[in-house]
């Protein structure tokens, strides 16, 4: 008789624990609820849904099952699984997958939204620099800014096309909106249009806080009405245009309280038309209406479930928001509630 493969070991070791497993002790610690904001007893608008990778679990706390099933493994409780990140900083969503733009690893990350798995993207003939941002088109292409002065275009067939290169010097942010390409620029302070095959349409900003003018944007994101949101980063606003550079609206101001932006970094637009952006000095998200009055602020200081530190890039789709958790080297998911 052939011996059991060690698959199968561990399946009789893992169903034997949950057959024949200890009663839990009557101190045994009750898991602590996922973080809501606002928090109880206000219904709540935002839930803390998981972390990718997922969170670490602390010495002492698995489960007898885990504990018995990583016996056989040999696994050591003091192990743990090392982050794909150093320091993600950029996200967008892209069907099935999220791409993350990880500057301080020189990497861009294609992650399954089902299964975790993870696969590099690259761009043939020119390694990454420094990718700050991505962002997505319908038909699957992706496109990098990469801080070396260039946003790189990754068809989903493969191949690798550069733009800006020449015209840009540090671009940081980039967003698809219907047929263009936007991408700023902060050292330029502009927010800079270009045509899927390269050719510049568009060039918008000059330093100053004029409704026309930046000062160090950081971020863009394109909303559903057809408008460029931009995180206006040394004038502490976002400033909305029109696709064809027309200024139309902006809001913020300086300041650590709820409804006034610190280190404002990145911006998306949320289903029902509310803008939510990152702040990494008090280390939230602050959700304002389309029209720009402050709603909500989730998030906060730490390395726990639904904490962060130095948030950065952030993306939706659907309910789903992932946020770029940079100094702890992870991308936090959240969803935003049904409203009632």
């Amino acid at each position: 008789m052939r011996p059991l493969p060690a698959a199968a070991l561990l399946l009789a070791a893992v169903a034997g624990a949950c057959a024949h497993a200890p009663a839990p002790s009557a101190r045994a610690a009750t898991p602590a609820p996922a973080p809501v904001w606002p928090a109880p007893p206000a219904a709540p608008r935002v839930r803390w849904i998981a972390s990718i990778p997922p969170p670490e679990p602390q010495a002492g706390t698995r489960s007898w099952w885990r504990r018995a099933a990583d016996a056989v493994l040999g696994i050591d409780e003091a192990q743990a699984p090392a982050s794909p990140f150093a320091r993600p900083f950029g996200v967008a969503v892209d069907g099935p997958e999220l791409v993350v733009a990880d500057p301080d690893g020189a990497q861009v990350l294609a992650i399954d939204r089902t299964t975790g798995k993870q696969r590099a993207l690259t761009c043939p003939g020119r390694p990454w620099i420094a990718p700050m941002a991505v962002a997505a088109a319908p038909d699957r292409t992706r496109y990098v800014a990469d801080a070396s002065g260039v946003v790189a275009r990754l068809p989903a067939g493969g191949g690798c096309t550069l733009i800006g290169d020449g015209r840009l010097t540090r671009p940081t942010g980039v967003a698809w909106q219907r047929d263009r390409v936007w991408a700023v620029d902060p050292p330029e302070h502009r927010l800079v249009a270009f045509a899927p095959d390269g050719r510049e349409l568009l060039r918008i900003g000059g330093l100053g806080s004029g409704p026309s003018q930046l000062h160090f944007p950081t971020a863009v994101a394109a909303a559903a009405d057809g408008s460029i949101l931009v995180v206006d980063a040394l004038n502490f606003r976002v400033s909305r245009f029109a696709a064809d550079g027309a200024p139309l609206d902006r809001f913020g101001r300086a300041g650590e309280e709820e409804g006034a932006f610190g280190r404002p970094k990145a911006v998306a637009a949320g289903p029902r038309g509310e803008i939510l952006v990152t702040d990494a000095l008090t280390d939230q998200v602050k959700i304002f209406s389309a029209a720009g009055r402050f709603e909500l602020a989730f998030g906060g200081s730490g390395s726990g479930p639904g904490q962060l530190l130095l948030p950065a890039g952030i993306a939706v789709s659907g309910r789903r928001v992932y946020v770029c958790d940079s100094l702890n080297r992870r991308v936090a998911v959240f969803e935003l509630e049904e409203e009632a």
